[in-house]
């Protein structure tokens, strides 16, 4: 356990930069300081608040990836901290989330990868016949990648797979023209999802 605590201290250490905010910084040393004074439960507990932090400013990362509004819409971030909260209840991955607005019409948009809950929604895309006991719903294809469009009254819900290891869903509410699902659709930049969350 000694060895795997240094090397994780190191690994942070080497990868800390400026730009990082001064308080992981302070923690990082307080970490430290707590290994070489052999006080691992403590070491343990200021590398978990690192990780934590250090998390939130990846997920403020992951945020960018998603599309800026359309024209005449307006966007709301989704809170960072979702992310942390799926890990929590086991699902895992990277996810990120936005709403969309435009008077009475709403569009979300969430991606999320690398998570099981993905291979779940999989098996319902790759299985026609599920889709089939549902009559609101349909297959779905947006250029050459696989998912399901469901329709219930002025509500309309598109999900997508990318690469089986990508999960992009848009659920829209309202909307004069469910065109503008595909028009979101066409400002994710699905080849740098993939560079970055693959």
């Amino acid at each position: 356990m000694k060895k795997i605590l240094l090397s994780t201290l190191t690994t942070i250490v080497l990868l800390s930069t400026p730009a990082m905010a001064d308080e992981i910084l302070e923690q990082m040393n307080e970490a430290i300081k707590a290994y070489q004074d052999k006080d691992y439960k403590g070491a343990m507990d200021e590398l978990k608040f690192i990780t934590a932090q250090l998390q939130k400013m990846d997920a403020a990362e992951n945020q960018k990836l998603l599309p800026a509004p359309l024209e005449g819409w307006e966007v709301t971030q989704g809170d960072n901290g979702g992310q942390a909260m799926m890990s929590m209840l086991g699902g895992g991955g990277t996810s990120m989330q936005a709403t969309y607005t435009k008077g009475q019409e709403s569009v979300e948009i969430q991606i999320l990868a690398n998570s099981p809950m993905i291979s779940m929604m999989s098996m319902a895309i790759s299985n026609p016949a599920l889709m089939a006991s549902d009559p609101n719903t349909s297959p779905y294809r947006y250029k050459r990648n696989k998912g399901m469009k469901k329709k219930d009254g002025n509500n309309t819900e598109v999900t997508l797979l990318i690469s089986g290891q990508i999960m992009i869903k848009l659920t829209a509410s309202q909307l004069s023209n469910d065109a503008v699902l595909e028009q979101y659709l066409d400002l994710i930049d699905i080849k740098k999802l993939k560079n970055e969350l693959l």
